[in-house]
């Protein structure tokens, strides 16, 4: 018997469920102040993040992307930056890469130029792949 899955359907309802959370997240915040973070697509991976201006005077999102997975690297890892309003809605956004990948049980820096300058930010794991460690003979 051969079994299909919905990667579309699956993938949608991880969206909504993500969705949701993050709203419930912005209530709970309130108004706690200028960063707002948001959850990933994985439970292994998460962002400490902060905002800063460059030399030039731009917004810059940077920090560290965990990986609490033991024995698998993080690869590929992409994050979405998202401007938020006063209000905590989106007005902008963009996406960017982690450099390398996320070594097991460890941590890897990235830094994002963000979309435009905002009242807060938000910083979610848009897309990612494991690899474990390579073992490879020859």
């Amino acid at each position: 018997m051969r079994r299909t899955v919905d990667v579309v359907g699956t993938r949608r309802s991880i969206a909504s469920a993500g969705s949701i959370a993050m709203v419930l997240a912005l209530l709970i915040a309130g108004s706690v102040g200028a960063q707002v973070s948001g959850n990933s697509l994985a439970e292994e991976l998460r962002v400490e993040w902060s905002a800063q201006e460059d030399r030039r005077g731009r917004a810059v999102v940077s920090g560290y992307i965990y990986n609490d997975r033991e024995g698998t690297y993080a690869t590929g890892v992409r994050l979405r930056v998202e401007a938020l309003d006063a209000s905590g809605k989106t007005v902008d956004s963009t996406t960017g890469y982690v450099y390398g990948d996320v070594p097991p049980s460890n941590r890897s820096y990235f830094e994002i130029k963000a979309p435009a300058k905002a009242a807060s930010y938000r910083v979610t794991v848009q897309s990612y792949a494991w690899r474990g460690y390579g073992g490879g003979g020859g």
